[in-house]
C-alpha cells in the first residue's frame, strides 16, 4: 500500500520505519505513473515489510528540496532511517531488486 507524504510529521512517520522507499514524482512526468505500480508489485512481493510513500512535488516541493530531488521519478531507500540507495531518473527496477535485496535481508532475516 502506498502512502502520501503531505508534510513533516508524515516524513517523519516514513522515516520511522524499519525500511521505507520514498518515491518522488511530478504531475507531468509520464515515467512516474508507469514507474510507481511497477515498484509497489516488487516492493510487495520481494520486500513485504517495506513501505512505500510518494512525494508529489506540485504538492510538496519543500520536502523535494531537503533531499535535493530536482529530477522524476527519484527512489530513496531508507532503512532505520537512513538513505542507503538513491535512484533517479532512468530506474532500472532489476538493479533496483539486487541493490535492495542484501540490505534488506540483513535486517529481516
Amino acid at each position: 500500500m502506498v502512502k502520501v507524504i503531505q508534510n513533516e510529521s508524515d516524513l517523519s512517520k516514513a522515516l520511522s520505519e524499519p525500511a521505507s522507499a520514498i518515491y518522488f514524482n511530478s504531475q507531468a512526468c509520464g515515467v512516474c505513473h508507469v514507474m510507481l505500480p511497477q515498484l509497489e508489485q516488487i516492493v510487495g512481493s520481494e520486500f513485504p515489510k517495506m513501505h512505500i510513500y510518494v512525494v508529489n512535488a506540485s504538492e510538496t516541493p519543500e520536502i523535494c528540496g531537503k533531499f535535493s530531488v530536482f529530477t522524476f521519478p527519484t527512489v530513496l531507500i531508507f532503512f532505520e532511517g537512513k538513505e542507503s540507495l538513491r535512484m533517479a531518473r532512468n530506474i532500472n527496477l532489476a538493479t533496483f531488486r539486487q541493490a535492495v535485496a542484501r540490505p534488506y535481508s540483513i535486517l529481516f532475516d
